[in-house]
């Protein structure tokens, strides 16, 4: 740990499932992130009666796509004081009356996002004039550039440590949740404690309540058991085992009386390697859609679980599609 109170090393990103070496997460870099690519335009045909006026207009209108698309405003990169310890967050700040939360996947800090929330803050309209969502990815305490915390900090704890965090930033109180595997859980909690401000949720391959009911003891048999652990991240990793089974029962952390949009995004691939516990979790991701109205499922074809790495338009696309459904 060094003098913030970091945790060290590697994180997976991967924890719902048989910990896999990583490899690939590192440390965001902000500057490697904010590349963008201009989008290919495709303007439809026009009738021959059609004034000049009409293409004149949808020339202006596409005039700020001809080119290079303008860089995103590089984020505020800051420690927030959460009481006696701090959270590190990466806020792109826009202006639009909408906040976009990135919750990341067990074991994981903000990078394991690998870029996903840049995209999401080009994607909404962050640029330069910072008319966009303002988009915010943290590490969770304990890991990343976050202190430790407490010892004996509980997932509900951690969400309204969260809470705290963003209001002492000042974005827009309405939030977009978005949650990967063990993040989805958070997420789902974030939703029943502060439903004044959640407006739609992002759950993305999400572990849940319902796959954890139906296949007993598994989860528990996959995750890393650290009885000593000698390292800041090992004791943070400890630490939400110890908890992973209190938050898997707790009501506020399921899908259950959630009457907002829900979009669940689900790996194309099968990635536990048993068929049973597949299925199991293919028939979980179902049955949140199926629970309720004003929810879809979408597949990440071709990804496994690593869905931000390997899929992570489908991801922006999920968090677009709230963003115009709240704006109608």
């Amino acid at each position: 740990m060094d003098s913030r109170g970091r945790a060290g090393g590697r994180e997976e990103n991967r924890w719902a499932g048989p910990p896999m070496p990583d490899g690939r997460v590192a440390e965001a870099d902000v500057a490697n992130r904010n590349k963008r690519r201009a989008p290919a335009v495709r303007c439809a045909s026009h009738s021959a009666g059609a004034p000049d006026l009409t293409i004149a207009a949808i020339a202006v209108l596409l005039l700020p796509l001809a080119g290079p698309l303008q860089s995103l405003p590089t984020p505020l990169d800051t420690l927030v004081d959460v009481g006696g310890y701090h959270l590190h967050m990466v806020v792109y700040r826009g202006t639009r009356p909408l906040t976009i939360v990135m919750e990341s996947g067990g074991g994981a800090g903000l990078a394991a996002w690998s870029g996903v929330e840049a995209k999401v803050a080009e994607r909404t309209g962050a640029t330069a004039e910072r008319t966009g969502a303002t988009v915010v990815a943290y590490d969770r305490a304990g890991f990343g550039e976050s202190g430790m915390g407490p010892a004996d900090l509980t997932p509900r704890q951690q969400v309204r440590q969260l809470h705290e965090a963003l209001e002492r930033l000042e974005p827009a109180p309405d939030r977009i949740v978005v949650g990967h595997s063990y993040g989805g859980l958070l997420a789902l909690l974030h939703a029943h404690l502060y439903p004044e401000h959640v407006r739609g949720l992002v759950l993305v391959d999400p572990m849940n309540a319902r796959f954890v009911q139906a296949t007993g003891d598994f989860v528990q048999s996959t995750v890393p058991h650290i009885e000593h652990p000698t390292i800041a991240r090992d004791t943070a990793v400890a630490r939400m085992v110890s908890t992973f089974a209190e938050l898997a029962r707790d009501p506020a952390a399921s899908d259950a009386g959630l009457a907002l949009p829900i979009v669940v995004v689900t790996a194309g691939q099968s990635w536990w390697k048993k068929a049973d516990i597949d299925r199991a979790w293919r028939d979980s991701h179902q049955a949140i859609v199926h629970a309720a109205p004003d929810r879809r499922l979408v597949v990440a074809d071709g990804s496994d679980h690593d869905i931000p790495e390997q899929r992570p338009e489908a991801i922006v696309q999920a968090v677009l599609s709230l963003t115009v459904q709240r704006s109608r």
